[in-house]
This record gives C-alpha cells, sequence and structure tokens, in this order.
C-alpha cells in the first residue's frame, strides 16, 4: 500500500504473461488492490471502502464505452467509465500529475482540486473537460508523457486508417 493512504490501481491485462505478471506484481508491492478494467464493481468496492482508486483515463480502448473528442486537436476516443463510476460511487474526481525530476531523482506530485460539477450527465462534454485537464499536464513536460499508448489509435470511423497507420 502507499505511505500514507489506502489505495488501489487500475489495470488491463497484457497479452504477454510475463510482462502482465511483472506489471501486476510491482504494483501490488504499492497499491493495496490491483483492480482489472473490467472488474467495475471491484473498482466500486475500492471507492466504498474508501480507497483511492487510480484510474487512467488517457487509454484508448476502442469503440466500446467511448465518445470521441479532441485531444491536441484530433478527434480521439475517449473513455466515459470515468464518469459513470464517479456517478454510481459519488466519488470525487480529483486530477493528478506526476512529472520525474532528472537532476534530484524522484517526482513532483501534484493533486489538482476536484472538478466540480463533475459528471454533468453529457458525457461527451465530460470527456472533453478530462482531455483538456490532461493536455494542460502534458503541454508542461511533453516529453514524459507516455506517447506509445497510442491515444488515437482508433479512428473515428469505423474502417478509416488510423494516424499510426498513415505515418508507417
Amino acid at each position: 500500500t502507499t505511505l500514507y493512504f489506502r489505495a488501489d490501481v487500475v489495470q488491463r491485462e497484457h497479452a504477454n504473461p510475463l510482462f502482465n505478471n511483472f506489471m501486476t506484481g510491482s504494483r501490488a508491492r504499492l497499491y493495496e488492490r490491483v483492480i482489472s478494467k473490467h472488474d467495475i464493481r471491484g473498482m466500486l468496492r475500492s471507492l466504498k471502502d474508501n480507497h483511492v482508486l487510480w484510474y487512467a483515463t488517457d487509454q484508448d480502448y476502442g469503440y466500446n464505452s467511448t465518445v470521441f473528442v479532441p485531444f491536441f486537436g484530433l478527434p480521439c476516443a475517449t473513455l466515459v467509465s470515468t464518469m459513470k463510476i464517479a456517478k454510481r460511487s459519488g466519488a470525487v474526481v480529483l486530477p493528478f500529475s506526476h512529472f520525474r525530476r532528472p537532476a534530484r531523482g524522484g517526482y513532483d506530485i501534484f493533486i489538482h482540486p476536484a472538478l466540480e460539477d463533475f459528471p454533468s450527465g453529457d458525457d461527451k462534454h465530460d470527456a472533453a473537460r478530462l482531455n483538456r485537464v490532461i493536455e494542460e499536464e502534458v503541454r508542461k513536460h511533453p516529453e514524459q508523457y507516455l506517447w506509445m499508448h497510442r491515444r488515437f489509435k482508433t479512428p473515428e470511423q469505423r474502417g478509416e486508417i488510423n494516424i499510426y497507420q498513415q505515418y508507417r
């Protein structure tokens, strides 16, 4: 668990069993529970137990449970699960960011104020709002963002070539 509060983390399972085992084990040393991205009940239980739940909203899981809203000016499949979990649990959403300190080592961690009027009931509005929050933080240190997540891999129109295929 973390040093100062009880926290759980949500992760997706990786195709490579060795890598998946490594990631799960690494996270289990830091967090009380490692919850699958498919385990909504587990996430809700975590929040009911008054744990902090780290849920990365900047993932592209395809067309399921997403809306297309801008991310750095390009339409991007953006998860709506953050809004659904917040609505069902009554939990507040606290954006946070962290940046490596190359010169001194370690990280600077920033916990931002809770999002007000969130969720609003309009998934597209809320998803765009979350993307703007992430963009603002990425702009501070774009070299530290995990671009390999490929946020733009799902084209807005099914059957279109995604941006990564265009520039191969």
